[in-house]
């Protein structure tokens, strides 16, 4: 019945001649037989029982990348390398990422009522920060670095920052997306120059580099509502402070990013 149910709400309801853009309760009731006569509340508890629920979607684009496939088998082969062989190999997913002196609205505790909680922000230009960072996909190892603004520069240290955290490796290889500063010809060179291997991800393609969920585990332990609008310092701390905690690997990390499942993690030896 579950698997039913979900090839239903993968499709969309005017496939059934239903002129809506959503699945409804009682949608689903009339093109499931074996919910005919059922009400609204007794769906609910059968898709409940069934593992279902409302989610909030997500932004999706399929990648228009013509070398979609050949690019990830590129980066799966470096994995493959970096598990065999960990001390000689080593597979990082690179992304940037930029924070704000504001702090970001999300949902809080707060009393019942016509109160709501208050993100305290400061008067001013909204500073910005930006991080370069680098996820050990075999360890869950983090190595970053934090600026003002990452650039041509700032990238040509980190790499040798790279080199430098792992110089015992043969191979390190960079999977990273197609921001355009990741293809000048000083990085390039920079990369070259520090032994790293640049793996291009396919374009448009941002759910293929689980570094993304590392930022969003800053955000809602760090950026959201935080208390530091007034003194930038003490909240650049603090995201130093959570990168820190996985500086020599993680597991946690790699369950967190979706790359070790949860039956993994009490056998795994980082």
């Amino acid at each position: 019945m579950a698997a039913t149910v979900k090839d239903l709400l993968h499709q969309p309801p005017r496939r059934y001649g239903i002129a809506r853009s959503r699945w409804r309760l009682q949608d689903v009731g009339r093109v499931l037989a074996w919910l005919d006569g059922v009400s609204d509340p007794g769906i609910y508890k059968v898709l409940k029982r069934l593992g279902f629920s409302r989610k909030q979607a997500l932004n999706f684009i399929q990648s228009p990348d013509p070398e979609y496939r050949s690019k990830w088998q590129r980066i799966l082969a470096a994995y493959e390398q970096a598990w065999i062989e960990p001390d000689k190999v080593v597979l990082l997913f690179q992304d940037e990422f930029t924070y704000y002196r504001q702090p970001t609205l999300n949902r809080a505790w707060h009393q019942q009522g016509k109160d709501q909680p208050r993100a305290q922000q400061k008067a001013g230009a909204n500073t910005k920060t930006r991080l370069a960072g680098v996820l050990n996909a075999v360890t869950g190892r983090v190595t970053y670095i934090q600026r003002s603004k990452i650039g041509n520069e700032a990238l040509a240290k980190f790499y040798a920052q790279l080199r430098a955290a792992y110089p015992d490796a043969e191979i390190i290889y960079l999977a990273q997306d197609n921001w355009p500063t990741h293809k000048t010809s000083t990085v390039l060179t920079a990369a070259a120059n520090s032994q790293v291997t640049p793996l291009f991800l396919p374009t448009y393609a941002s759910w293929l580099n689980p570094i993304e969920k590392l930022w969003r585990w800053l955000k809602q332990e760090v950026l959201h509502l935080h208390q530091h609008a007034m003194d930038l310092a003490p909240l650049r701390q603090e995201v130093c402070n959570f990168l820190d905690r996985f500086a020599t690997g993680s597991a946690e990390l790699l369950h967190y990013v979706g790359i070790l499942s949860k039956d993994e993690l009490p056998l795994y030896p980082y």
